[in-house]
């Protein structure tokens, strides 16, 4: 019994250093996937065929969503630098690591929530039309990112 907390700990040390690698195949993705926003936005443009209008709008919604999401980003980034950090110091059953594991999932959680907002903002500015495709586009993209 003395052990169950061991391997729990060790067990949620390996979901995240899981995340960690999926997120960061995410922002290794090759120039023409549109996995991450940069190129979502260019889809937008490809395939959604905006008018000037909604163009300008969506500028807009995206310097927004740049600016939080380079701080969602910066977030993890520092706590797998703490991570690495607690690891180097006190082995993988340093006591800060579970503090550090949820400062991860926390900013990928609020990362997560604010591309779905970033995607509700973008749909009140297309037509019925222009939000299925968006709609199809993005469902597409979250399979493609499970591995479907």
């Amino acid at each position: 019994m003395k052990q169950l907390p061991q391997i729990i700990f060790f067990v949620m040390v390996i979901i995240c250093v899981g995340f960690c690698g999926v997120w960061i195949g995410q922002q290794t993705t090759l120039p023409n996937d549109y996995g991450n926003s940069g190129n979502m936005h260019a889809l937008f443009h490809e395939k959604l065929n905006l008018s000037d209008a909604q163009e300008a709008k969506i500028v807009d919604i995206e310097k927004e969503f740049e600016r939080l999401q380079i701080l969602y980003n910066g977030q993890m980034k520092m706590a797998n630098l703490e991570l690495a950090q607690a690891i180097k110091e006190g082995g993988y059953e340093s006591p800060d690591i579970e503090d550090i594991v949820h400062k991860i999932h926390r900013a990928m959680g609020a990362l997560q929530a604010l591309s779905l907002k970033h995607l509700a903002d973008v749909e009140e500015i297309l037509d019925p039309e222009q939000n299925q495709k968006l709609q199809e586009m993005v469902i597409e993209q979250l399979y493609r990112n499970a591995g479907e």
